[in-house]
C-alpha cells in the first residue's frame, strides 16, 4: 500500500481526507499537517516524533492521523475524546477524514434537515456505549464517526478497536509520577527538531479545580500563557483563574465576556450546533500552531466517576456536559490542538479510586458537593492557597447565543437557511430569550439527573434548533471552505 499525498493551502490548515483503494492511500491536507511517506498526522503524542508509532499504543494522542504498514492503514483519534474523525465505508473505498465538512464536501454529500443530527453525536458523548454510531445522508451513504477509537483497514476488512489498557498506578505520588511521564515524552514529541511546524503551549485557567490543575499537570511541556475569563454572564461574577496563574509563574492573558466580541460562530456550531465553545473565541492566538491544555472531563474523573453509585455501565469517557467537545471543527481552522490531562489514566477508574478514597488524601478532603481531593493536592503542593480555587463551582461556559451574530453576512446566511426549510427564525429579542431559557432548561435536565426537580424540567419546552444549526454550520463550511476547485488535479483522486 502506498500514499499519495496533496497539500492544499485554501483548506483549514489542520484538515485531512483520506481515501483508500486497495493499493494506495490518496489524501488532501491542510498547510499545517506533519507528514511522512508513511504517515499523516496532525498533532502530538506521547512517543518519539521521528518513529511515527502513535498507531502502536501511544499512551497518549493529541490530534489525529494515519499509519501505513505493509497492506494496513490505521487511523488515530486523540484519547482525550475530543477530536472526531469520519468515515464512509463504500464497495470498493473507504473514505476518512478529521472534518465532517470536509468529508461532505469531498465525497459529494448532502446532510438530511430532518434528522437529529446534534442529538446523536450528544447521545454518544453522554453514552459512549450507545450504538449505532452512524449518521444518515440524503444520499444514502452513512457517515460513521469516532471520537477516541482506532479505525483499522485491512486486506478488505474494517475494524474499530478501542485504545489499549492504561498502566496501573496504587497510590497518589504513583498517579503524579504516570502523569508526569507521560508529559516529558508529549514535550520531547514537541521539540522534536524533525518537526515542520512548532506549536506554542498555551493553558485556559478559572478557578475551579478542572483547568488549575491541568495547568500544573503540563507544566513541563513550558506552557507560555494562561487564558482566562475575569467575568462571565450577566450577574458578572469573578472566575478568572489569574491568583492561580501567577502561583504557578505562568503569564496570564485576560479578557472580559462580553456577547459583542464573540466570533466564528459557524465554526462552533458546526461541532454539535451548540454555542457553549464561543468563549474560546474571545482570545486571540497568535501563534502558528497552539497546544491547548483544558480541564474538559476533570469533574468525571476526577469526582464523579469515583462515586460509589457509579458502575459498569457507565463509560471512563461519558460527560453530561460537552463543554469543548463543540471545537472539533473550530481548532482545525484556527491551528488549536485540544489536550485534556484530566483524560490520562481515566481508564483506570480502579486506581483512581483506590487513590481518591486512601486515608493519605484526607488532609486535602474539604467535604460537600464539590470536593475533588485529587486536583486539589495537585494545586496545593505548586503552593495555590486552599481558599482560592475549588471552592464554589461556576463554570466559564459562554451563555447561549445562537441566532444573533455580530457578523451580518453570517446573520443574513442564516436566516435564508431557516426560510429555505420553513422555518423562521427567532428575531433578537425572542432570540435571546429562547437561548437564555434553553439554558436554564439544560440546567434543569442536569438537576433532572439527580433527581431533583424532574416534573418541573419536564414541563419547560421550547423551540431547540440545535439539529438544524448544525445542518447550516457543516454545510456552509463544506460548500465555502472544502472546495477543491482550485486545484484541478486533486478533483482526480
Amino acid at each position: 500500500m502506498k500514499l499519495c499525498r496533496q497539500q492544499l493551502n485554501h483548506w483549514p490548515k489542520l484538515s485531512w481526507f483520506a481515501r483508500v483503494t486497495d493499493d494506495t492511500v490518496s489524501v488532501l491536507h491542510g498547510c499545517r499537517v506533519e507528514y511522512s511517506d508513511e504517515w499523516i498526522f496532525e498533532g502530538t503524542w506521547a512517543g518519539e516524533f521521528g518513529k511515527g508509532d502513535f498507531d502502536r499504543e501511544a499512551p497518549v494522542i493529541i490530534g489525529t492521523g494515519f499509519r501505513l504498514r505493509e497492506n494496513r492503514v490505521s487511523f488515530v483519534c486523540s484519547t482525550g475524546a475530543l477530536d472526531r474523525m469520519f468515515y464512509v465505508n463504500r464497495k470498493k473505498e473507504l473514505l476518512v477524514s478529521n472534518s465532517l465538512p470536509c468529508l461532505l464536501s469531498v465525497a459529494n454529500l448532502r446532510l438530511d434537515s430532518a434528522f437529529p443530527y446534534s442529538k446523536t453525536l450528544k447521545t454518544y458523548l453522554k453514552n459512549h456505549r450507545n450504538r449505532p454510531k452512524t449518521l444518515p445522508t440524503l444520499d444514502g451513504d452513512e457517515i460513521h464517526f469516532l471520537t477516541y477509537e482506532k479505525l483499522v483497514y485491512s486486506q478488505e476488512t474494517l475494524a474499530e478497536h478501542p485504545p489499549p489498557a492504561e498502566d496501573a498506578f496504587t497510590s497518589f505520588e504513583e498517579y503524579e509520577e504516570f502523569l508526569r511521564s507521560r508529559m516529558f515524552a508529549i514535550r520531547e514529541n514537541l521539540q522534536d527538531e524533525r518537526r515542520r511546524f512548532k506549536m506554542a503551549p498555551v493553558t485556559t485557567i478559572s478557578k475551579g479545580y478542572d483547568s488549575g490543575a491541568s495547568a500544573a499537570i503540563a507544566k513541563p511541556l513550558g506552557i507560555r500563557s494562561a487564558l482566562t475569563i475575569s467575568r462571565v454572564g450577566k450577574l458578572r461574577h469573578d472566575d478568572s483563574g489569574e491568583d492561580i496563574a501567577n502561583k504557578l509563574s505562568i503569564p496570564v492573558k485576560s479578557v472580559i465576556e462580553r456577547r459583542s466580541a464573540y466570533r466564528d460562530y459557524d465554526l462552533v456550531l458546526a461541532g454539535l450546533g451548540q454555542s457553549g465553545g464561543l468563549n474560546m473565541t474571545l482570545f486571540d492566538y497568535p501563534d502558528d500552531l497552539t497546544l491547548l491544555i483544558v480541564g474538559t472531563r476533570g469533574d468525571v474523573v476526577w469526582q464523579k466517576a469515583l462515586r460509589k453509585e457509579s458502575d459498569d455501565s457507565h463509560h471512563f469517557l461519558d460527560q453530561n456536559d460537552t463543554t469543548s467537545c463543540d471545537l472539533a471543527e473550530w481548532r482545525l481552522h484556527k491551528g488549536v490542538f485540544l489536550a485534556n490531562p484530566p483524560s490520562i489514566g481515566a481508564s483506570r477508574v480502579d486506581c483512581l479510586k483506590r487513590v481518591n478514597d486512601s486515608a493519605d488524601m484526607d488532609p486535602w478532603r474539604i467535604g460537600g458537593n464539590y470536593d475533588r481531593p485529587i486536583p486539589r493536592r495537585i494545586l496545593e503542593q505548586q503552593g495555590v492557597r486552599r481558599n482560592t480555587f475549588g471552592m464554589q463551582k461556576t463554570a466559564s461556559v459562554s451563555a447561549w447565543q445562537r441566532y444573533q451574530f455580530s457578523d451580518s453576512e453570517l446573520q443574513n446566511d442564516l436566516e435564508l437557511f431557516f426560510k429555505l426549510h420553513g422555518k423562521r427564525m427567532p428575531g433578537q429579542v425572542l432570540g435571546g430569550l429562547v437561548d437564555i431559557v434553553h439554558g436554564l432548561r439544560l440546567k434543569l435536565a442536569e438537576l433532572a439527573h439527580k433527581k431533583k426537580f424532574i416534573k418541573f424540567a419536564q414541563l419547560v419546552r421550547l423551540p431547540d434548533y440545535s439539529d438544524l444549526l448544525f445542518v447550516w454550520a457543516n454545510e456552509r463550511l463544506a460548500r465555502r471552505n472544502y472546495s477543491i476547485a482550485p486545484q484541478e488535479s486533486a478533483a482526480k483522486l
